[in-house]
Parts: C-alpha cells; sequence; structure tokens
C-alpha cells in the first residue's frame, strides 16, 4: 500500500485518499472492520474505538501501568490513565489517558509547550514531530515519536466541554506498516458523546 506523512499535521495517512481537511476537519478513512468496540470515556465527553484485536489488559496488569506511570508524573500532571489496549501477536497497542487540567478554554499554549519540552527530554532518542489539527470537531494536538526501534503517537484531544484525552498509539518500526491503517481508523473514530454516552 502507498502511503505517506502528512506535512501539516505529522499523522500517516494513505496517499491514495487517506486523511483530507474539509472545513478544518480532517476526515480520515475509517474501516470499521478494522476498530473493536467503542472505548466511552463520560468524564472527557468522547469516546474512540480502539484497532480491532486490541484488547483490554487484565486489571493486574492495568495496575501495574498505572502505578509505573504515577511514578514518573509530577504532582499537578492532573492525568489519569482510563484504559489500555494491547494487540495479542505483536507488543502494539494504546493507552487511553484523562488530563483534568486540560481543555479548550485553558492555557494550551504553555501546556502544548511543556508537554513538547517533556517529551523532547524524556525520548532523547526519538525525533518528535507536531501537528494539530480536527477530528468530528474536536482539536488535536499531535505528537509522533520516531526512532530506530518504533513509531509512537501521542495526541491530545481537546473540546470545549469534558477533560482532554490523552491517545497513544505505539508500534514496533519493524511491523509498524501493518497497523497504518488500524491507526487511522481508530483516530477517525474519536468524537464527541453527549450526557447520556452516545455519540
Amino acid at each position: 500500500m502507498l502511503w505517506c506523512m502528512a506535512a501539516a499535521c505529522g499523522v500517516l495517512v494513505a496517499c491514495d485518499g487517506g486523511a483530507r481537511e474539509p472545513s478544518g476537519n480532517l476526515d480520515f478513512a475509517v474501516v470499521d472492520s478494522l476498530l473493536s468496540p467503542a472505548f466511552v470515556v463520560p468524564q472527557a465527553g468522547k469516546q474512540v474505538n480502539p484497532p480491532r484485536g486490541f484488547t483490554p489488559v487484565p486489571d493486574s496488569v492495568f495496575s501495574l501501568l498505572w502505578g509505573r506511570l504515577q511514578a514518573g508524573l509530577g504532582p499537578d500532571a492532573g492525568l489519569e490513565m482510563v484504559g489500555c489496549f494491547l494487540d495479542s501477536a505483536y507488543p502494539a497497542g494504546l493507552v487511553v489517558s484523562v488530563i483534568d487540567t486540560l481543555n479548550l478554554s485553558g492555557d494550551t499554549g504553555t501546556y502544548f509547550r511543556v508537554y513538547g519540552t517533556s517529551l523532547r527530554d524524556s525520548f532523547r532518542e526519538c525525533e518528535v514531530r507536531e501537528g494539530e489539527y480536527r477530528v468530528h470537531d474536536i482539536f488535536v494536538k499531535n505528537y509522533l515519536l520516531t526512532d530506530s526501534a518504533g513509531i509512537r503517537f501521542q495526541l491530545l484531544c481537546l473540546s470545549e466541554t469534558g477533560h482532554a484525552l490523552e491517545l497513544m498509539y505505539f508500534a514496533p518500526r519493524s511491523i509498524y506498516p501493518q497497523y497504518i491503517k488500524c491507526f487511522e481508523s481508530s483516530i477517525g473514530s474519536l468524537q464527541l458523546i453527549n450526557q447520556g454516552g452516545s455519540p
């Protein structure tokens, strides 16, 4: 499959009709058969479908991962991991977190600068690229981290109401091409929910 890097936003899209930007929104090529059921995050007012075959980790593993993440966070991070989905076949996954200190009505510029600096300090071996776009009227700040071993997307997903979501997709570089369409479909499934929990 032919694909390329979208220069404006740093997300991978198909060259033969992948992502386009109508009215400020990126129109991702969402393939429903590549998606798992929706994961709803009420406190963020958003939902996203993990890639097909990505299943929730057991509670014991979730607690261990969240404990390690907490140990590396500052006391004012305002971040809580709410979901972790892993591919059973390969070391690839999606981690979903809520950031209760971030939404579009706050000082996003400062937050994005600090966040980007923190990524570059923590992953010095990685190239870090940034971009911005919208998916279904949700503002997304995209950080793409690449090195010789892996590919990692960290997306900060903001709306006027509700907390921000952080979506972190990762996969080994050697097998990443097989995940392109799955990740693109998952990102394209991101949408707002109403108070009743439906899109």
